[in-house]
């Protein structure tokens, strides 16, 4: 398998765990909150490992991104599970989440660095900064949490944003990585 088929692949089960935490962030959806927060769980837990799979196949700050990414998303899991306080908790979710954010901008920097201006291209950066936008949205509200400066509706509402912006990102990426895909020497869809 090549090189562009796995961060296709990983981009993807990336993708599928961002839309899984957006769903379990989103307070309309009618599910009973222990499957939220196991659907939560779940999506990071895609996240990380796609974040970390990802990482393997790269080099540079790319690699060191997806690492930090997945460190992050690693973060948000044990604060959703740890037996500590509330406080304690998203402490802990608001570093992960910034540290998505930073995962992220590194991970930027390659396509900002490019030479190559095509499709793919423009869809990693606009994927990526969706991403950092999502992930840095999702920091805010639980700083608004522990400070209490906003309603908690309010913060929610912001929490919900982000974690969709977040989604939408990554999916632009896995479209950008499916984008590369090269079968038999031809690449496909550009």
């Amino acid at each position: 398998m090549n090189e562009q088929m796995l961060e296709a692949e990983y981009t993807l089960i990336n993708a599928l765990g961002t839309i899984s935490a957006a769903i379990s962030a989103t307070p309309s959806v009618a599910v009973p909150e222990h499957l939220k927060n196991g659907l939560g769980i779940t999506g990071n837990t895609l996240q990380a490992a796609g974040s970390a799979l990802d990482a393997t196949i790269n080099d540079g700050l790319d690699a060191i991104g997806g690492g930090t990414q997945a460190f992050g998303n690693s973060l948000v899991i044990y604060g959703l599970i740890a037996q500590c306080s509330d406080e304690e908790n998203l402490r802990t979710i608001t570093i992960g989440n910034s540290l998505q954010a930073l995962g992220g901008s590194l991970s930027l920097y390659s396509d900002l660095e490019s030479e190559e201006r095509n499709r793919a291209v423009a869809l990693s950066i606009i994927g990526n900064l969706l991403q950092i936008a999502g992930n840095s949205l999702q920091a805010v509200s639980t700083i608004f949490q522990l400070n209490q400066t906003v309603a908690e509706t309010k913060s929610d509402q912001i929490n919900t944003t982000g974690s969709w912006v977040q989604a939408l990102g990554a999916s632009l990426s896995f479209l950008a990585a499916f984008d590369r895909v090269e079968i038999d020497g031809d690449e496909t869809f550009r």
